[in-house]
């Protein structure tokens, strides 16, 4: 447990070097300064990412490490930016490695239970769909900071995301129903899993107007998606 807190430290730091070389430039006229803030980004998600290997019967940080890893590198640049949307982008793989280093030094490191490859897979593709959520939530929040100039698409982490999140929850369904003769179990997990899948619907068909409308429908399926998959 020790070397994946280590990691997910040390990314931590890098993600808070980012954010304040974005508040620093924003007063000043820095050359390539947003190049080294990208930079700075893929350092931290590969940090992360080492951390999650590391960590990888431990769930308890595992899945705040790995969401963190997803959604810590950047993206393609948008035509809008600020500084301050730049910030945004930042915080949600922030907020995971606190969280990680959090339960990492209260949890007793128990590790992680021997299910079967099918359990496994789903969990990792849930906790896989959390990290694009989170993306996806770090977008939004810079949407809300800066909004656009006009309406646009849904925004790629979040297409992705809700792409992903649909062919995981078909495929429990159809499992279920081959392997029970129903396509609802009816546990916890599920109902989540559906819940979260509601969410994401909603802001996948809202309306592009008002602006914030699916800024804010995507940062709360975002935010039941990252509790589901961390928990």
């Amino acid at each position: 447990m020790s070397s994946a807190l280590s990691f997910a430290g040390m990314a931590c730091g890098a993600m808070l070097a980012a954010i304040g070389l974005t508040l620093w430039g924003s007063s000043r006229q820095v050359s390539r300064l947003s190049h080294a803030v990208r930079a700075i980004r893929w350092l931290a998600g590969g940090l992360f990412l080492i951390g999650a290997l590391f960590a990888w019967r431990l769930p308890s940080i595992l899945s705040p490490i790995l969401m963190a890893a997803l959604a810590a590198p950047p993206g393609i640049r948008r035509r809008h930016h600020s500084h301050w949307s730049d910030v945004m982008l930042i915080l949600p793989p922030l907020v995971l490695a606190g969280i990680s280093l959090f339960w990492g030094s209260t949890s007793a490191g128990i590790e992680m239970e021997t299910n079967s490859f099918l359990v496994t897979l789903t969990e990792l593709a849930v906790v896989v769909c959390g990290g694009l959520g989170a993306r996806a939530l770090g977008q939004s929040f810079s949407d809300v900071a800066a909004p656009p100039p006009h309406g646009e698409e849904f925004p790629l982490p979040a297409a992705v995301t809700y792409t992903l999140l649909t062919l995981l929850a078909s495929g429990t369904a159809l499992a279920n129903l081959w392997q029970r003769g129903a396509m609802w179990e009816g546990t916890v997990y599920e109902g989540r899993l559906a819940g979260a899948w509601l969410a994401w619907s909603a802001a996948r068909f809202s309306p592009r107007r008002p602006l914030w409308l699916r800024a804010v429908l995507t940062i709360v399926a975002a935010l039941l998606l990252i509790i589901l998959a961390a928990g």
